[in-house]
């Protein structure tokens, strides 16, 4: 008892109190300041711990010296009743007291007064009732108030002062997107849309109107060494009100990365007022991989083959890093099925359709079934086997639609359903499941594009400029958008010049629109000298060597504009290497390249192999007719019919020909087309085809 009366007496208890509020104060203060001058968190780690440290040696100090009015002396040295420690104690106590109200103040500015330049500290706050989740209706200045269930995720700043690890801050952007596309009641923009507001200077109001959305979250990631911080807060974006905010710092491991983004999505939830469902909270829960150097390099393969303009070669650079994610983790689901992907695209395009291939991309998705067979990432991979291999349109959507009952929100199983749904002839509601892509990814070009190619098969030129913007106003990097718009323009008045103007003023690049358009424009107004031209230019020069279809297309173009300039033997070679490439067809994917065959069909037509041709079309409408393929099966009648006009069956063209006509798919052949096209010179003495041949707004 004497003991503690005299650690009283000497001030021992009020320098240790004082010393942890310091110390405490102290280490805020310098959190703030580090965070501002963007100083790694170690930083801060190597300070806390110097305090921890000082804490003892503080405390022996005060008990072995005293302070008096001559200065510090030992206390064993100081006679009790000269000791002034009582007055020592009280200015202690003042100094205690200054630095809990110090405290208190962080506390209070950090929890209620946001910085606008530092997301870090912005507060939690509840809503307000202008931020209760509501219909989206008009006030009075006209502005549009959206729901706050309607949210864009921006893209995370990197922190970190490695700039090889925005990778790893935009894998965290797209897992937080993938998660929150689960949540039923939630309207989540999708990455391609909010990616181009990274360093935007827009503010969040006008982000909001443009995304049609209520709600905004921003954040950064940062990673250093063994530890990640994730700052992240929620804004309503009409009035910049906080609705929630948020630090978190954990050791960096799978489980640990996994969690903070499931942990963001149910504060998300929270502040909007959402409720989660039993099986959200359980999806919430799961954690993909436990190892961090699989997940590490599944991020790099995602992140290298979802950039920016698409090319063929990011498949080949994100493969390896796929086949390191499941050698690391074989059970890591979402790895084996992106390595599908890339599987089932090189079948698809027939870049590698060998046994070989499709026996790995067949056992990558029984793996990922067996292992998560619900997992929508598992659904939509056996969809597209259904869409790719088998050709089973009605399973793949049905597949589909199993996957969005667990994904609501994902961009991507909506785009499947559309092309599967169109595959099945059911065209509005593939129309509708585009439209429903661009709702949530109103800036994807490709899904733009799919939407105006659908409703071209339809036939619907009306619809697609209604859907696009004039060539004046357009993205020059949204090519195909503009040749949708130019084709429908053709077709409701038969003039080509949109169609140069499209491609004099947009970015070139190889895409299925180009390829149809690029030299047909000039073919169809008989300058084949500007054909030839377009084909021998860079952009075709990378289908020239494509192994699949692209470099057949190249073939047959090629090969009928040097026939028409009177070529005919340079010609006859373009020709016969399409037919060689017939043999490289196995019997498996017989289904899947059978558009190969039929332009080998043309082919041997134009080398005079009436026979083999015909025999071959005719198998490929019974295979690939517009029962089996409402898209495919009128390229099938189509080529069919100029094989059969070819080799002198023209009541057999004309049959064709009419029920191309007379139904959608593609490709969109139109009156004008058959007015303008010298590949129907043959036919044009047959008054039959000179009816097909008339646009009915046409100047006689």
């Amino acid at each position: 008892m004497k003991i503690f009366q005299e650690l009283k007496r000497r001030n021992v208890f009020r320098v240790g109190i004082a010393y942890l509020v310091g110390a405490w104060v102290l280490v805020q203060v310098a959190d703030i300041i580090f965070q501002i001058a963007g100083a790694p968190d170690i930083l801060l780690r190597y300070l806390a711990i110097v305090l921890a440290l000082g804490f003892i040696p503080a405390v022996i100090v005060s008990w072995v010296y005293e302070v008096t009015p001559e200065g510090v002396k030992k206390a064993s040295e100081i006679d009790t009743d000269q000791s002034i420690t009582h007055k020592t104690g009280k200015k202690l106590e003042m100094v205690t007291i200054a630095l809990l109200v110090l405290a208190i103040g962080i506390v209070v500015v950090e929890r209620y007064i946001p910085d606008a330049e530092d997301t870090e500290y912005a507060p939690a706050v509840s809503l307000s009732p202008a931020a209760q989740p509501a219909p989206a209706v008009e006030n009075d200045s006209e502005e549009i108030l959206y729901s706050l269930t309607s949210i864009a995720v921006l893209p995370f700043a990197n922190r970190s002062n490695q700039d090889d690890d925005l990778y790893f801050t935009d894998g965290i952007h797209d897992d937080l997107l993938t998660q929150l596309a689960k949540i039923g009641d939630l309207t989540v923009i999708s990455r391609t849309s909010v990616m181009k507001y990274r360093d935007s200077t827009q503010t969040l109001g006008q982000i909001g109107t443009e995304l049609k959305v209520g709600a905004i979250l921003e954040g950064g990631v940062q990673k250093v060494g063994d530890r990640v911080r994730i700052n992240a807060q929620l804004i309503e974006a009409a009035s910049d009100q906080h609705l929630w905010a948020e630090t978190f710092d954990r050791e960096l491991t799978a489980e640990n990365v996994f969690e903070l983004q499931s942990e963001i999505a149910r504060k998300i939830v929270d502040a909007v007022a959402v409720q989660l469902s039993p099986e959200e909270e359980q999806i919430l829960a799961q954690v993909p991989t436990r190892s961090l150097e699989a997940y590490d390099a599944y991020v790099r393969a995602r992140e290298i083959y979802f950039g920016a303009n698409y090319a063929r070669s990011q498949e080949m650079e994100a493969e390896p890093f796929l086949e390191r994610a499941v050698e690391l983790d074989p059970n890591y689901v979402d790895a084996q099925v992106l390595l599908a992907s890339i599987y089932g695209q090189k079948y698809w395009r027939g870049v590698d359709s060998s046994d070989e291939l499709l026996r790995k991309y067949r056992d990558k998705i029984e793996l990922a079934n067996k292992l998560d067979p619900d997992s929508p990432a598992t659904l939509r991979a056996r969809a597209n086997y259904q869409y790719r291999v088998e050709r089973n349109y009605a399973q793949s959507l049905e597949l589909l639609e199993r996957a969005l009952k667990v994904a609501p929100g994902d961009v991507d199983i909506h785009g499947d359903m559309g092309l599967s749904l169109r595959r099945l002839g059911r065209w509005e509601e593939s129309i509708d499941s585009l439209k429903r892509t661009l709702e949530l990814d109103p800036a994807n070009s490709f899904y733009h594009s799919l939407l105006l190619e659908t409703l071209g098969m339809t036939r619907d030129w009306q619809a697609i400029i209604e859907n696009s913007v004039p060539l004046e106003d357009a993205d020059p990097d949204r090519l195909d958008a503009q040749i949708d718009r130019a084709q429908a323009l053709f077709n409701l008045n038969g003039d080509l010049a949109p169609m140069e103007r499209v491609f004099e003023r947009m970015n070139l690049a190889l895409s299925t629109n180009y390829q149809v358009w690029s030299t047909l424009v000039y073919i169809l107004q008989r300058d084949y000298d500007r054909a030839l031209e377009v084909l021998q230019g860079p952009v075709w020069a990378e289908a020239k060597s494509d192994p699949g279809q692209s470099g057949l297309i190249y073939h047959l173009r090629i090969g009928n504009v040097l026939r028409l300039m009177g070529q005919e033997e340079q010609a006859r070679t373009h020709y016969q290497e399409i037919i060689d490439r017939k043999e490289d067809v196995t019997p498996a994917a017989l289904m899947n390249r059978s558009t190969d065959l039929l332009l080998a069909a043309v082919a041997m037509a134009r080398l005079g192999q009436f026979e083999e041709a015909l025999a071959l079309a005719d198998q490929i409408v019974a295979q690939r007719g517009y029962e089996v393929d409402a898209v495919q099966g009128n390229l099938a009648y189509f080529i069919r019919a100029r094989v059969r006009g070819l080799s002198g069956d023209i009541d057999g063209a004309i049959e064709d020909l009419e029920t191309v006509l007379n139904q959608s798919g593609s490709p969109t052949i139109s009156a004008w087309d058959l007015y303008y096209d010298p590949e129907w010179d043959f036919m044009r003495d047959d008054p039959r085809f000179v009816e097909l041949a008339t646009p009915d707004n046409l100047v006689q």
